[in-house]
């Protein structure tokens, strides 16, 4: 958990499965430096679909920022700043899936969208352990 009052842009390096949870209510923008050269090596994930770091989910998942980063605008690159956090997680989750699949598909991916979220999107609300990263 980062927990942070002041941080308006946060530039994350690591692998894939580093799953950091921000809790940041002036972030604006997350940036995963992700090395290229290298395959997703995100958990699960099968070797024939490591072409393509996965959005969303890679190093930071977007759904630990709903309702703990209200401000983010942008998330890897991805427009997020126009969906509500004042919504259920469901249709926040709806809504910001769907820009990331148009942001997969812009990066040459080819698998319909049900496909798509079966293997490259996270089911539920990431959830934050009482034990932590409160006051």
């Amino acid at each position: 958990v980062f927990r942070n009052n002041h941080v308006e842009k946060l530039v994350v390096t690591g692998p894939c499965t580093f799953n950091l949870f921000p809790v940041m209510e002036k972030l604006k923008e997350v940036v995963v430096n992700l090395e290229t050269s290298v395959n997703c090596s995100y958990w699960k994930s099968k070797i024939n679909d490591r072409s393509l770091h996965r959005a969303g989910i890679c190093c930071v998942n977007i759904g630990s920022v709903y309702e703990n980063c209200p401000n983010v605008e942008r998330f890897m690159g991805v427009d997020v700043g126009m969906v509500s956090h004042k919504q259920s997680f469901e249709e926040w989750n709806t809504k910001i899936k769907k820009r990331f699949y148009d942001d997969y598909l812009q990066q040459g991916g080819s698998k319909e969208m049900n496909a798509w979220a079966k293997t490259r999107w996270f089911e539920g609300r990431p959830v934050l352990s009482k034990h932590i990263g409160h006051d």
